[in-house]
C-alpha cells in the first residue's frame, strides 16, 4: 500500500483568469505525470477548489479578477500548510517573486517561460529542490551619482530643436527663435508667427513639409491665443489638445479650455519672456510665453511627466503583450509534442486559442497606433453610413456571450472600421472588470443614436471616475490587465466622428458605457 501511495500522481490545481493558458498548463503537466484535478479563473474560486480537494501543488497567477493571486495565497497557504504554491505571473520575477515568497509561494516562474521549462520548475519544486524564480533578465544597476557625468548619454529628447517655419522673402525672421525654452525644459522652442505662411513649389514638396504640418506634429503644445481678455484660441496643436484634455476649437476662451492656465497667461502677459509651471488635465507641464504684434504664443512641454508616462506605458504594454504571446507559444510547444497523437477536436481548441490571442494582440497594437496618431495629430476618419447591427455582429460573434437589443435600426454616420475599434474596446473593459451578463443596446436619442455597453459589475469606482477617459489611466487597487488606453481611444475616436462617449454608473451596481453618434 505505501509502495502504490508514492507513485500516485500529485494533484494539482491551476487557477489563472486565461482559460487558454490554463488549457496548456493542464496538457504539460498531465504530460509531465501530475494529476490536474481542477482550473479556477480567480482567487477566490481557487480557495474553493483548494479547500473541498487539498490538492499537493497549487499553480497561482497574480493578476486576476475578484481576488488576485496576492490576496488568495495567505489563505491557501493556511488550508494546505504542506502543499507546494508556485505563483505564475506576468510581471517581472524582480518585482514580484519576494512579494510572493513572503506572502507563503515556494516559487516563482514568469509567463513566457517554455511549457517545458514551467514542468521542469514545478518538479524540481515538489521534489524539494532549492530552485530561484525562473527565469530572469538582469539589468545592470546606474551607475553611481559621482560617475554619471563621465558617462557618454544621448538623450533624443535633448536635440535642439531648429525654426520649422520657413518665412516669407518680404518678411523679416521673428526675433528671439530658437532660444526660447524654459528652465528645465528638454527643448529649444522656436519663436514663430502664426501667419508665417509660405507657398512651396511643387519640387519643394518633396522634401519638405509646410510649416502648419509641423506645428501639428510638434512634440510639445503650442497655443496661439488672441491677446485681448479672454484670450480666446486661434489655434492649438494636436499636442496642446491632448494636455489641455479635450478639444478647444477656434474661439474658445482659454479660461474654458484650462481655468488654471488662463489665471497664469494673465499673470504674465506683460512679461517679454515669461516660463512657469502649470498642471492641465493631460500634465504637468512647463509653459513658456512669447509675444508677437498681435498674440500670445504659449508653448507647453510636458517631456518630464512623458518620460514617466511612457516607461508605466511601456511596462503594462508589455505585460499586456505577454500573455496572447505566452500562449501562441505554449501551443506551438504543444503541437510539436503531440500533435499526431491529438484528436480533431483538441486541435480545433487549440487554433481557436491561437485566434483569441491573436485578437487579443491585434486589438493592442490597434490602441497603441491610434494612441500614437492622436498624439502626433494624423488620426484619420473615413466618415460613411454605418449599418450598427452589422458592426455589432461582426464584434460580438466568437467572442463575447453578449445579448444585443437594437430599438433604433436607423444607420449611423461613423467609420466602420473605427466604431468597431471603440465597440471592442468596451466589451473588452466590461469583460475585464465587469461581470455578466453583458448587453449591447441601440437605442434611440432624438436626432441622434446611442449605442450602451452594459455589464453587472461592481462598476467604477467614484475617486476614479473624472480620470476614466484619460490615456494611461488605471485604477490604483485594480487588478485585471490593460494597457489603459482603451477608453482614452474610445473618447478620441468618438469625438473625431462628432460623437460622445459617457459612463453611467448602474443601479444598485453594474457599469453603462455609451456610444452616441448621429444618425443618418
Amino acid at each position: 500500500m505505501s509502495a502504490a501511495a508514492r507513485v500516485q500522481p500529485q494533484r494539482v490545481v491551476i487557477v489563472d483568469d486565461t482559460a487558454d493558458l490554463r488549457e496548456l498548463l493542464r496538457l504539460a503537466l498531465t504530460r509531465g505525470g501530475f494529476d490536474v484535478v481542477a482550473e479556477a479563473g480567480d482567487g477566490q474560486e481557487g480557495i474553493d477548489a483548494v479547500r473541498d480537494l487539498r490538492p499537493d501543488v497549487v499553480l497561482l497567477d497574480l493578476a486576476m479578477p475578484v481576488m488576485d493571486g496576492l490576496e488568495a495565497l495567505p489563505t491557501m497557504r493556511r488550508l494546505l500548510p504542506a502543499a507546494k504554491i508556485i505563483v505564475l505571473s506576468g510581471f517581472g520575477a524582480t518585482q514580484m517573486s519576494a512579494r510572493a515568497v513572503a506572502a507563503g509561494a515556494d516559487g516563482y516562474v514568469q509567463k513566457g517561460a517554455s511549457l517545458n521549462s514551467i514542468l521542469d520548475y514545478v518538479r524540481d519544486v515538489t521534489s524539494g529542490v532549492p530552485r530561484a524564480p525562473r527565469p530572469l533578465s538582469v539589468v545592470p544597476p546606474p551607475p553611481p551619482a559621482d560617475q554619471e557625468d563621465s558617462v557618454e548619454q544621448t538623450d533624443p529628447t535633448s536635440t535642439t530643436t531648429t525654426d520649422v517655419v520657413e518665412h516669407a522673402p518680404d518678411r523679416p525672421a521673428p526675433s528671439g527663435g530658437g532660444s526660447g525654452g524654459g528652465s528645465g525644459s528638454g527643448h529649444t522652442i522656436p519663436n514663430v508667427r502664426s501667419d508665417d505662411r509660405v507657398e512651396s513649389s511643387p519640387a519643394s514638396m518633396a522634401s519638405r513639409v509646410s510649416s502648419w504640418e509641423a506645428l501639428g506634429m510638434a512634440p510639445y503644445g503650442i497655443i496661439e491665443l488672441a491677446d485681448e481678455p479672454l484670450f480666446r484660441i486661434v489655434y492649438a496643436n494636436a499636442m496642446a489638445q491632448r494636455l489641455l484634455g479635450h478639444a478647444s476649437t477656434a474661439g474658445t476662451p482659454l479660461g474654458l479650455a484650462s481655468p488654471a492656465l488662463a489665471a497664469l497667461v494673465s499673470y504674465h502677459r506683460l512679461d517679454s519672456d515669461a516660463s512657469f509651471e502649470v498642471e492641465l488635465v493631460g500634465g504637468n507641464v512647463r509653459a513658456t510665453l512669447r509675444r508677437t504684434g498681435w498674440s500670445v504664443l504659449v508653448y507647453l512641454d510636458s517631456t518630464a511627466d512623458d518620460v514617466g508616462l511612457l516607461r508605466r506605458a511601456i511596462a503594462t504594454t508589455a505585460h499586456e503583450i505577454r500573455g496572447p504571446v505566452a500562449v501562441i507559444n505554449g501551443i506551438a510547444e504543444t503541437l510539436g509534442w503531440s500533435a499526431a497523437d491529438m484528436d480533431e477536436e483538441q486541435r480545433n481548441r487549440l487554433m481557436a486559442s491561437v485566434a483569441r490571442q491573436a485578437r487579443m494582440l491585434d486589438s493592442i497594437t490597434a490602441d497603441l497606433l491610434t494612441a500614437a496618431q492622436i498624439q502626433r495629430g494624423t488620426l484619420r476618419i473615413d466618415m460613411q453610413p454605418v449599418d450598427l447591427s452589422a458592426v455589432i455582429e461582426g464584434v460580438v460573434t466568437d467572442r463575447y456571450d453578449v445579448k444585443v437589443v437594437i430599438e433604433d435600426e436607423r444607420a449611423v454616420r461613423a467609420d466602420p472600421l473605427r466604431l468597431e475599434q471603440m465597440l471592442s474596446n468596451l466589451l473588452a473593459n466590461a469583460h475585464k472588470y465587469g461581470q455578466a451578463p453583458y448587453t449591447v443596446r441601440v437605442r434611440p436619442a432624438g436626432s441622434r443614436i446611442s449605442i450602451d455597453v452594459v455589464d453587472e459589475g461592481e462598476g467604477v469606482p467614484p475617486e476614479f471616475r473624472e480620470h476614466l477617459f484619460r490615456e494611461f489611466a488605471r485604477a490604483n487597487d485594480t487588478v485585471a490587465k490593460g494597457t489603459g488606453l482603451g477608453l482614452y481611444v474610445v473618447r478620441t475616436l468618438a469625438q473625431a466622428q462628432s460623437g460622445s462617449v459617457t459612463y453611467t454608473p448602474g443601479d444598485p451596481h453594474g457599469s453603462t458605457f455609451t456610444i452616441t453618434l448621429n444618425a443618418c
